[in-house]
């Protein structure tokens, strides 16, 4: 096996000969091994060559220059891109304003406008280098001016972005010339270059305030492309730029069609060859699919889930027996069997996947109607209580179909829960502010990026109001270990807190799905549903 060799050329991270010694006792896999050591600085080609993995295959036909590719979308407000609460209109942005890092359909973290970056050994100090040449598609350098910019402004007192609580334990941002700029944390994480892939973390100009805060008036980007056509609910349409600091796309344009939130109506669109990329399908439209001549069904894992979460501050939810009789009266793998056609994995209310690097094997919690009564009874509902759920069905109905296999669960226990379903745009200004509410919560690589904005003491989306120093200290604590096997040791307490408080029903981690045309190259589905579309053409 080769050296592993940093992408600065600096010495390794100390951590770096402990998680390569397990790699090579067996005690963790080549994507663990992959994905630790990229976080610390090791360079994707240098860690896949030590764990033994072969390099990217030769592609099989030459990418053919030019084209448009059409792409069903929601087009959503984009205004400040720190904002941003949904990944689609991220997707409509990302191929013109870039990030520090990129996380490929692996989870492995990459350098992008970062070229490299190096943790000190508390993990407390990170120092970033970034690439040089980079312009703005008005003509100014990229700099560390522009970085510096964009995170103080993520984790200002007034900032109202998720990214605030994400990177909380951000200090101080230091400009230490125009390429190199060194970021100084309260306390150890490992999860820095990959949270800089985050949706929320796109650069925009360090000019972005002054010249009117609304990104879509004045789409200044690094990108590979230029906004040139912008209309919410519509359309949106890109065009390659002449000149890009890094490597050559193969499109000419690329214009993302809102097509609706009927999947239908976007499958008989990729049909008929109006769109060529569907890039989310429901699990009803999987055998359609299939049988279209001129598509290709998308399949994938990813950390993507379901919440049906309550509201601890408010009434009835602030009694934990009210929370878990709902929990006991629910049974996840039901629903997951007949909401979701039993494509994907039975969850256990904690918020953190089996395949996710941090997990740790709980006993699952044992559905359990008599004691879900007696709970109840004892909360003061010897009759059963009442209950309201809203949703918006912003995934498809299949979140409806999830909702009501639980309410028929529920009922058992003398739960008696009525639907409240909104449409989407209705719903999205309020998923968080409900009291008993089923959100969609989109993929990450890392379960404690998750935790941190969700369920961390005051975070920007902690959507139930769960508030626990016992939880935040225990999250604390497995941030700032590099080693899997221990990360996930101290991800016990962690998952048995959260589980403990019967914050939610969190019924299954949910396989993607998506549909492309046959003429598609190089498009492959991201499990945090990104659009790269770097190397995609057209045949």
């Amino acid at each position: 096996m080769s050296i592993l060799r940093t992408t600065s050329g600096r010495p390794a991270h100390p951590e770096v000969a402990a998680v390569a010694d397990q790699l090579l006792k067996g005690a963790i896999d080549r994507r663990a091994f992959l994905r630790t050591v990229s976080l610390l600085g090791i360079s994707a080609a240098s860690a896949a060559a030590f764990a033994g993995l072969a390099g990217p295959a030769a592609a099989q036909e030459t990418p053919k220059q030019g084209g448009t590719l059409r792409y069903g979308a929601s087009i959503m407000e984009i205004n400040d891109p720190m904002m941003i609460t949904w990944t689609q209109p991220s997707n409509v942005a990302r191929n013109v304003i870039e990030f520090l890092t990129q996380v490929d359909e692996e989870n492995i973290t990459h350098p992008h406008l970062a070229a490299s970056w190096d943790p000190s050994a508390d993990l407390t100090t990170w120092k970033f280098k970034l690439q040089p040449n980079v312009k703005w598609s008005n003509g100014d350098a990229f700099t560390t001016e522009d970085v510096a910019f964009n995170i103080r402004r993520w984790i200002a007192p007034e900032s109202k972005s998720s990214n605030k609580s994400a990177f909380s334990a951000i200090k101080e941002v230091e400009v230490v010339n125009d390429l190199e700029f060194t970021l100084h944390l309260s306390r150890p994480t490992l999860a820095i270059p990959e949270m800089l892939f985050a949706y929320t973390c796109p650069m925009v100009h360090r000019k972005f305030i002054e010249q009117g805060g609304v990104w879509t008036k004045n789409p200044i980007g690094t990108g590979p492309y230029e906004l040139v056509e912008f209309a919410v609910g519509q359309k949106a349409t890109l065009k390659r730029k002449a000149a890009y600091w890094g490597t050559k796309v193969h499109l000419d344009e690329i214009r993302f069609i809102d097509l609706g939130t009927d999947v239908t109506a976007s499958i008989q669109a990729l049909a008929s060859g109006q769109v060529d990329i569907v890039p989310s399908i429901n699990t009803t439209d999987i055998d359609v699919v299939k049988r279209l001549p001129n598509a290709t069904l998308l399949v994938g894992h990813a950390a993507q889930t379901i919440c049906i979460r309550m509201q601890v501050t408010q009434k009835p939810f602030d009694d934990l027996r009210v929370r878990q009789a709902v929990v006991l009266a629910a049974d996840n793998q039901k629903i997951l069997e007949l909401g979701y056609r039993g494509l994907g994995m039975a969850a256990e209310n904690h918020h953190v996947a089996p395949f996710q690097p941090e997990y740790f094997k709980l006993p699952p919690v044992k559905r359990d109607v008599a004691k879900a009564k007696a709970l109840l009874a004892e909360a003061g509902y010897k009759d059963g209580i009442d209950l309201s759920l809203v949703l918006g069905n912003t995934q498809g109905r299949w979140e409806q179909d999830c909702a009501q296999i639980l309410q028929q669960q529920l009922a058992e226990a003398g739960i008696r829960m009525k639907l409240d379903v909104k449409p989407s745009s209705e719903f999205w200004p309020i998923w968080d502010k409900v009291p008993f509410g089923l959100t969609f919560w989109a993929h990450r690589p890392l379960a404690v990026m998750t935790l941190d904005l969700a369920y961390r003491g005051g975070g920007a989306w902690n959507e139930s109001r769960f508030a626990s120093a016992e939880f935040d200290a225990a999250l604390n604590k497995a941030t700032g270990i590099v080693d899997p096997k221990q990360r996930a040791q101290a991800m016990e307490a962690v998952e048995r807190i959260l589980q403990d408080a019967a914050v939610m029903v969190q019924p299954f981690w949910a396989d993607r799905f998506g549909a492309m045309s046959t003429k598609v190259r190089g498009f492959r589905l991201h499990p945090a549903t990104y659009n790269l579309l770097g190397n995609v053409w057209l045949a």
